[in-house]
């Protein structure tokens, strides 16, 4: 390999390294990226959980429908976060349970809530809708019935506040006080002195009362007293459940990303070290190469130079520049050595021309005569 295109596959292995630090570095992003992504949908899973209990709680203690459509509208939304979620652990490998069991709880959470809302809205968003509306209507029903009787008003007054006092305190003791006052004025109708067609009228209107405020109490004790009872028990159960898989979620989420950056960091330090390895061990090799062949011909160069030898050649193994410029020392070197020769057979000669001469010196002056005439003849 000429020394050009050594050098030529040195650059080009230079640019392929950094190259594939180019690529690390846009992986580094890429995961980076990822993981932000990762950090965001967990925020918005968790803000959402918060979402979703404020508006339970709202429509508790509110009963406006609103804060219905908020639920729903927020549910919604967490779904949509949670399959994002699912998508984002699937494209790092890592599993996708947690958020399958939160998508599921969270249903379950959504069905629970809905029951308490269906719950509510057969006993009553506010006073004139529901079993408050009937109870209500039956309640006035009661009293005109009763009209001008004053010991039969003041009787069903007492009632009255039983009812009440129910509904604020929701406590099962003003049941039973309702019940009392209520058979109390029901005894003493059926005991008057009242016309049988009154008497029916004002017992009809009580017995459509009892059975309002009844229905009532039976629906308020499906829905439960408190958070701890009925369909708000099973709801906060559920919800409490929702808010552990988060957690866990969160938990186990945080665990796989420090997991996959571990792991990214080790690969990252790995195809680094790899390629810079290649690139060093590359360089050195071409290097090596191209000096052992300038060392080898500087030594043969030293060498003649030192001792005169003109025998000695110079021999590369390598197929380049380097190469040929051997080649073309040994041809000089052959060069002065043939000189060398033909000088020493020029010198022989000579040597022997004279001893010649010397012995025959009119051989001598026959030839001084000879060039004598070639000198006139040239001039």
């Amino acid at each position: 390999m000429l020394i050009k295109h050594k050098l030529i596959s040195n650059t080009i292995v230079t640019i392929v390294s950094m190259l594939a630090m180019l690529l690390l570095m846009n992986f580094t992003s890429s995961a980076l990226k990822q993981d932000i992504t990762l950090a965001q949908n967990i925020g918005k899973i968790e803000a959402g959980i918060l979402q979703l209990r404020s508006h339970e709680k709202d429509f508790l203690a509110r009963k406006k429908s609103v804060y219905i459509d908020a639920f729903n509208t927020e549910t919604s939304k967490l779904q949509a976060n949670i399959r994002q979620l699912k998508q984002d652990l699937k494209s790092i490998y890592v599993s996708a349970d947690e958020p399958i069991k939160l998508s599921s709880q969270l249903n379950n959470y959504q069905q629970f809530f809905n029951n308490v809302v269906e719950t509510q809205r057969r006993i009553g968003f506010d006073p004139q809708s529901g079993f408050y509306g009937e109870l209500r209507e039956a309640a006035h029903n009661a009293e005109e019935a009763i009209g001008d009787s004053v010991m039969f008003y003041k009787m069903m007054l007492q009632i009255r506040s039983s009812e009440k006092n129910y509904m604020l305190l929701l406590d099962d003791q003003y049941i039973i006080k309702f019940g009392e006052d209520f058979n109390n004025l029901y005894t003493s109708v059926q005991k008057s002195y009242l016309v049988q067609s009154q008497k029916n009228l004002i017992l009809n209107a009580l017995d459509t009362y009892k059975v309002a405020f009844l229905s009532l109490v039976s629906e308020q004790q499906i829905l439960g007293y408190h958070d701890d009872e009925g369909f708000q028990k099973a709801m906060n159960a559920s919800a409490l459940k929702v808010q552990l898989t988060q957690a866990q979620l969160v938990r186990k989420t945080n665990e796989a990303i420090n997991d996959y950056v571990h792991l990214f960091k080790q690969m990252t330090y790995i195809l680094f070290t790899l390629a810079l390895l290649i690139s060093i061990f590359i360089g050195w090799a071409l290097s090596h190469s191209i000096m052992n062949a300038i060392l080898h011909i500087k030594d043969s160069i030293v060498k003649i130079s030192e001792t005169n030898d003109l025998t000695i050649e110079v021999s590369t193994k390598s197929n380049d520049e380097l190469s040929d410029m051997a080649k073309a020392f040994n041809y000089m070197i052959s060069n002065f050595q043939s000189l060398l020769v033909s000088v020493k057979k020029s010198e022989a000669t000579s040597d022997k021309a004279t001893e010649i001469l010397a012995e025959n010196p009119l051989w001598a002056d026959f030839i001084y005569e000879e060039c004598l005439e070639d000198s006139k003849d040239n001039k």
